[in-house]
């Protein structure tokens, strides 16, 4: 309709207000009509009224006492003010002194006006004016906050992210009671107008870092955004067929408070349970809350074990493939590595079927109803396992490497990283099989390894070197800050590449 591309002014006449409005919104009974949005009439004293708010963002008790109070301290002013008073300041002001327990502001135009309608506001038109007022009567719909299901950790905060943003960046404000802490909140989509929130320190976030970031948002055309984070990092980043993550996403509001404090900026999109930080590098996505609420000797641990993990997801596969096409270079103590070629199936081709077998058992477990889903796993753990052997369709070698690969890919916390490697063995494997091919296997395995380093190092996130400290190697304040999880009262401070205002040491 032209109508929501090129809005009207806000009329003094009610009448002209409600006819358009009931149009667009389509406010009436019958077929093309919707029931969940209410207009509901008022007449308080001389002033004639139309308020308009959407079913199932408020209390009625709290809006029946709302609407009393309105009323009581409309008549009031009107009492005050025997002459008709056609500057709707005057009353705006009047209600934010004397209502209680809400705000009121004006809205001058109607395209706002018809946005706060659908977003959850009580918006009310009067007879003589050229804007509305609203007031905030919104309580979201929403569930309890609960323990995250991705970055869990046997000691700390419980407390996750929901799907609601307002709830969100409470969680962060109480972590950071900072008065520099900025919340910058912005409309994204044509249709959904979904609310996202960026937020960083003022005092620390490299200005042209969140100026990036910022322009990034506002400039995203799209008529909704209704996946939420994912929608919105397919936009502001050039992903194309990269699949390892430039942001960082998660559900924990103790990783985001410290994330802010370090330097990066905070994306939160209504609707998602997970918010986003950028920029990011990949050494970032490999740590776990679980160090931070680890003694020092410990979470170092944990660290290594999570940098181990990833080298295992990503090279154990090509590893096996090629050492099974050079036996005759293996030592003798590694001779488990080696398999018995004499199945029908290549070796490479099990290690895809392996693969895929475990993709589709994760699938299958994780889409099959509660009641069901454990008598998923044990079909599978049937089928893909001991039956797969005796009738010769794998070896259980590659059985065990392929559990092992899968093991470690899910050690790791992000599950963003966690695929993005998988990506990476099938490229291994590849370049392995095709080597082979020309009786150069191990060549094929270097150049794929080599390969994918050269590629994540040219990676950038927002303009940060995605493999740093590596690449550029920075030691001090770099990569002793990956390896080792230092005693919080030693640790170094910000990241050098995010360029804060305040220096690392501070």
């Amino acid at each position: 309709m032209t109508t929501t591309i090129h809005p009207p002014k806000i009329s003094s006449r009610l009448n002209e207000n409600v006819d358009y409005l009931n149009e667009l919104l389509g406010i009436g009974q019958g077929p093309g009509h919707s029931w969940d949005i209410m207009a509901k009439p008022f007449g308080y004293g001389n002033l004639q009224m139309m308020s308009y708010v959407l079913n199932g963002y408020f209390l009625t008790m709290n809006m029946v006492l709302i609407l009393q109070e309105l009323e009581k301290h409309v008549l009031m002013f009107q009492n005050e003010h025997p002459e008709q008073i056609h500057n709707i300041e005057e009353l705006c002001h009047y209600l934010n002194k004397h209502v209680g327990f809400v705000q009121v502001q004006m809205v001058d135009k109607m395209q706002d006006a018809v946005r706060f309608i659908l977003s959850g506001p009580l918006v009310t038109f009067i007879e003589g004016y050229h804007q509305a007022l609203l007031i905030d009567t919104r309580i979201y719909p929403m569930r309890s906050i609960t323990e995250s299901e991705v970055e869990r950790v046997i000691r700390g905060p419980r407390d996750a992210f929901v799907e609601t943003m307002l709830e969100n960046t409470a969680l962060i404000r109480r972590r950071l009671r900072e008065p520099s802490l900025r919340t910058e909140l912005m409309q994204i989509g044509t249709r959904s107008k979904t609310d996202v929130t960026l937020m960083y320190l003022a005092d620390i976030s490299n200005p042209q870092m969140v100026d990036l970031v910022r322009q990034r948002l506002q400039s995203i055309q799209s008529e909704t955004i209704t996946m939420a984070e994912q929608a919105v990092t397919d936009m502001i980043i050039d992903t194309k067929w990269n699949p390892y993550p430039s942001v960082r996403y998660t559900e924990r509001p103790d990783v985001a408070a410290t994330a802010l404090v370090e330097g990066h900026v905070v994306i939160i999109v209504d609707t998602s349970p997970e918010v986003i930080i950028a920029p990011i590098t990949f050494w970032q996505l490999v740590q776990n809350p679980e160090e931070y609420h680890s003694y020092p000797v410990v979470g170092t641990y944990l660290r290594w074990l999570s940098i181990i993990s990833v080298l295992v997801s990503i090279m154990l596969p090509g590893l096996f493939l090629w050492v099974n096409y050079a036996p005759r270079h293996v030592p003798h103590i590694f001779h488990f590595f080696i398999a018995d070629n004499n199945l029908p199936l290549p070796l490479w081709m099990q290690l895809i079927l392996a693969e895929v077998a475990l993709d589709v058992l994760r699938l299958a477990v994780m889409n099959a109803p509660t009641q069901i889903s454990s008598m998923v796993s044990i079909i599978a753990a049937l089928v893909f396992g001991s039956l797969a052997a005796k009738i010769q369709m794998l070896h259980p070698e590659v059985l065990v490497y392929m559990s092992i690969v899968l093991i470690c890919q899910f050690a790791i916390s992000s599950y963003e990283l966690a695929t993005a490697n998988q990506m990476s063995r099938y490229w291994i494997l590849a370049c392995t099989q095709i080597g082979h091919l020309f009786n150069a296997s191990g060549i094929g395995f270097a150049v794929s390894c080599v390969a994918l380093l050269i590629f994540l190092a040219t990676r950038k996130s927002f303009g940060i070197p995605y493999f740093w400290p590596v690449i550029p190697w920075r030691w001090r304040g770099g990569l002793t800050e990956i390896l080792f999880r230092r005693p919080t009262s030693r640790i170094q401070g910000r990241p050098h590449i995010l360029k804060s205002k305040l220096p690392p040491n501070e």
